[in-house]
């Protein structure tokens, strides 16, 4: 049987272990995290790897809706979903770590965004001449960066 004075401390630490498990822990800061409020990415795939994976066949997808346009809203659907994809994969050439630079890089990177935003929203309207000139400047921002990032072949 417990006494008074045990009782009084069991008490207190069952009081004391559930009043720590409702509190917020204390925020563990490290010298890699980031400033409060600032957003962290984790790069995954290097750029290439974005490009071939996301930015390559989503742009293939505006360009031969241009080609070929949509008939049917499921048709539609797709080249919006590829246009969005594509400007989304601008921001994640712009995370640091994956982006080369923060000048010709980053405004290659935003004409890519800008250009793939004015497809997405033609092909929501489903313009198809909007979605051919956006097209044309998606390929002008593409051609522009490859031609100064892209390794070339030696001349013969």
């Amino acid at each position: 049987m417990l006494g008074r004075w045990q009782w009084a401390m069991a008490v207190g630490l069952v009081a004391g272990v559930f009043s720590a498990g409702c509190s917020k822990p204390a925020p563990v800061r490290s010298e890699a995290a980031p400033a409060a409020g600032a957003p962290s990415f984790k790069v995954v795939g290097p750029s290439r790897q974005v490009m071939v994976a996301i930015t390559i066949p989503a742009s293939e997808a505006v360009f031969n809706a241009a080609a070929e346009p949509p008939t049917t809203d499921e048709q539609w659907v797709s080249v919006e979903r590829a246009a969005l994809a594509l400007a989304e994969s601008g921001n994640l050439l712009l995370i640091p770590g994956r982006a080369v630079d923060e000048g010709e890089w980053s405004r290659f990177s935003h004409m890519l965004i800008d250009t793939a935003a004015q497809a997405y929203a033609a092909s929501q309207a489903k313009d198809i001449e909007g979605v051919s000139e956006a097209g044309n400047a998606i390929y002008e921002a593409c051609e522009g960066c490859h031609k100064k990032y892209l390794p070339q072949p030696a001349a013969p």
